[in-house]
């Protein structure tokens, strides 16, 4: 899905799952890479991957422990509907919706960098 989107269109960003865990940066690297960000949405932690790689930034991974608890902030809300895919299905926020403005983040930023119209 779209860890395979990110690896095919932006190649090794250095992490196993760009929407996972927690970003630590020092002052310095966050100052220069949310500078003139451009993806402000659920996608920019990848913006932010591929203009640390680009900028000769070292990424580092570590296991965190992490528990899911009801309330994902990916999904505002559950529709009371009792369809078992109604959320899904919601005109915003929606899981299928949230996911393919990502898909189309990446790819439109993706673009944008090799056409020279976004900087790092």
């Amino acid at each position: 899905g779209f860890r395979t989107t990110v690896k095919l269109f932006c190649n090794d960003l250095g992490v196993s799952d760009t929407q996972c865990g927690f970003k630590l940066y020092t002052a310095n690297a966050a100052t220069v890479l949310y500078k003139d960000l451009n993806l402000k949405r659920w996608s920019h932690d990848v913006e932010v991957l591929y203009r640390a790689r680009e900028l000769g930034m070292a990424v580092d991974e570590m296991e965190v422990g992490w528990v899911d608890m009801e309330g994902s902030k990916l999904v505002g809300s559950v529709s009371s509907s009792s369809f078992p895919f109604s959320s899904f299905f919601k005109e915003s926020g929606g899981i299928v919706v949230v996911s393919m403005q990502m898909l189309l983040e990446v790819l439109w930023m993706r673009f944008q960098y090799i056409f020279g119209r976004w900087r790092v």
